[in-house]
């Protein structure tokens, strides 16, 4: 896994990772995990370059953040989107830290072609426990693999009252991927008090300061390290 998301180029010398998201662009769920992930991650050593959309503007706080790089991008399908994330990735090419791009794509732009290749490297998306959610998250997976048949396929699970409850969520969301295709999903973590993320826009801040000992920041920084092992594994 490592060669083929980081190959054997030196540290500092390899291109950054890119993490597509999968969701639509109202999601407003997924604007709130995105900017918090972003600052999660910076927090714990990674250069981040973060592609929003222009409709994101009004929600996001206007103090910049250190290991942190804002893109906007006006990108209306993914071969533009794909030029955001290569000008993204560009502007961390002189870093030595393990550098990210994370970028927003809506699944209604999964398609195979160079964009997707540029992209889809490594997926992350939202998944609720009920069935019709897992069921539409297996279906984004599969287009995924359509569009890039050796794409990772990272899930989070939201709307769920314990841990206990998405480990049950996850492991009837792998079986059933298992029955109907061979997608092969990784967890990675949970969302917990998802009300509190979009406090965190309403605040324009993220929750690591907003509420750093709430059970939604813990969350979402397990999210983020989990992120951070799997993708940077000799980053330390």
């Amino acid at each position: 896994m490592l060669h083929h998301f980081l190959g054997e180029a030196a540290p500092g010398e390899r291109e950054p990772v890119t993490l597509a998201l999968l969701a639509d662009a109202d999601d407003a769920l997924a604007v709130a995990l995105s900017w918090n992930l972003a600052h999660e991650l910076a927090r714990l050593g990674v250069a981040v370059a973060w592609v929003t959309s222009l409709a994101d503007e009004e929600l996001l706080p206007p103090d910049s953040t250190p290991a942190l790089t804002r893109l906007l991008s006006p990108a209306q399908d993914a071969a533009a989107l794909a030029r955001a994330a290569a000008e993204a990735a560009a502007k961390l090419a002189s870093t030595r830290a393990p550098a990210l791009v994370l970028v927003r794509v809506p699944p209604g732009w999964l398609e195979p072609g160079d964009a997707a290749e540029r992209l889809l490297a490594a997926t992350l998306q939202l998944s609720g426990p009920d069935s019709a959610r897992r069921g539409h998250a297996l279906a984004v997976a599969r287009r995924v693999l359509a569009a890039r048949p050796d794409a990772r396929l990272g899930v989070t699970l939201c709307d769920v009252r314990s841990v206990r409850e998405a480990a049950a969520a996850f492991e009837a969301l792998s079986d059933e991927s298992a029955e109907r295709s061979a997608a092969r999903l990784t967890s990675y973590g949970v969302l917990l008090d998802d009300a509190e993320l979009y406090r965190s826009l309403l605040a324009r801040r993220p929750l690591a300061l907003l509420r750093p000992d709430g059970r939604a920041a813990r969350s979402v920084a397990d999210v983020a390290r989990l992120l951070r092992a799997d993708l940077f594994a000799d980053a330390g």
